[in-house]
């Protein structure tokens, strides 16, 4: 995985943004939430409803703008609703669902709104996406607070994976944490459901440890994991084992575009980790976890600089005939399996 780009200034990451809320939710007014991360983005939402709302207050002092649903962004609208005094909550909770209005220009009384949101109401915005440099955006900025909700880094994942599990006395090893991790893309919510799935697995067999076995078993197949394999076998010319393994991938549906995708993302970071010699340099350079960037550096001691360049450009340019109808899709890939075989210091 990238390393995260960083945020703007100013800007809190989702854990950030859900420690504010749980510490400091009395300091909360006008916040602009966005990204498509929608697991942080409910967690978050739910938090500000205990927060801000009573016990049965939700149908008076809780208002959900939509604008995917039909609904028309109106200030006018949003002005008349901070403006009602919560009925039996701590404060009123007003969210607008992509309004857009992040990125478009303010009036002077739009301005005006969103700076004075009273103390009694908190107003959350979700966007997909935002543009830091809007001049809007920086309004937000300014008079409120601005989260983006892009869920974990990748060396955060495994520990929020072991501490899911341990919700219900579960024990995981790293090895299978990140392998949950891994199968799942990083996507939070395909993650719990697949930690839900394997914890009512565990419970019903009276295991108290996940291991690595289980999510084999239990959730989707690791796709980055038979890449790692793949290449190992390349890395050790044989291209057999290595034909053998995209063989069986495919046998098991998975998309073509898919493997070829991943197959040239870890070629980028096997020269990437080939130019940093070195983990805890790949680690800070780009993100990824330091097991992870273990495996590729001793991986690329296999290849030579110039071997895995030749490779990527090889892996472009069957890339580009397969595109033009030049070459079969799966033939392409294998040609790509047979070269870095031979491209190898073994």
């Amino acid at each position: 995985m990238a390393k995260a780009k960083a945020l703007p200034k100013g800007v809190l990451n989702a854990r950030q943004m859900l420690a504010k809320i749980s510490k400091e939710s009395d300091s909360l007014g006008l916040v602009l939430l966005y990204g498509s991360e929608s697991y942080m983005i409910d967690g978050a939402v739910s938090m500000l409803k205990k927060a801000c709302l009573g016990e049965g207050a939700e149908d008076m002092d809780y208002a959900v703008i939509d604008t995917r649903t039909g609904d028309k962004f109106d200030m006018g609208r949003l002005e008349e609703l901070v403006s009602m005094p919560p009925w039996m909550s701590p404060k009123r909770l007003i969210v607008v669902k992509q309004s857009g209005l992040p990125g478009r220009e303010l009036t002077d009384k739009d301005q005006e709104i969103l700076k004075n949101i009273p103390s009694s109401s908190v107003v959350v915005f979700f966007e997909e996406t935002a543009d830091s440099r809007k001049k809007a955006f920086k309004v937000f900025q300014q008079y409120g607070t601005v989260a983006s909700m892009s869920g974990f880094e990748e060396d955060e994942l495994t520990g929020w994976i072991s501490k899911r599990f341990a919700k219900d006395n579960l024990r995981i090893s790293f090895e299978a944490a990140n392998s949950m991790s891994s199968r799942c893309a990083g996507n939070m919510m395909v993650l719990v459901n697949e930690i839900n799935k394997v914890t009512l697995y565990c419970q019903g067999k009276g295991y108290s440890e996940v291991t690595s076995d289980i999510v084999e078993l239990c959730c989707p197949p690791d796709l980055s994991g038979k890449i790692f394999d793949i290449m190992d076998a390349c890395g050790s010319g044989n291209a057999g084992i290595a034909l053998g393994t995209l063989e069986k991938l495919i046998a098991n549906k998975e998309p073509l575009p898919r493997i070829r995708a991943s197959i040239v993302n870890h070629i980028k970071a096997l020269i990437m980790a080939k130019e940093a010699r070195n983990a805890n340099v790949l680690v800070e350079r780009t993100g990824m976890n330091e097991f992870r960037a273990k495996k590729l550096v001793s991986q690329s001691g296999n290849f030579s600089m110039k071997g895995l360049i030749d490779l990527y450009l090889a892996a472009s340019d069957s890339d580009s005939e397969f595109k033009h109808g030049l070459i079969d899709e799966r033939y392409s890939l294998e040609i790509i399996l047979v070269k870095a075989s031979a491209r190898t210091n073994t």
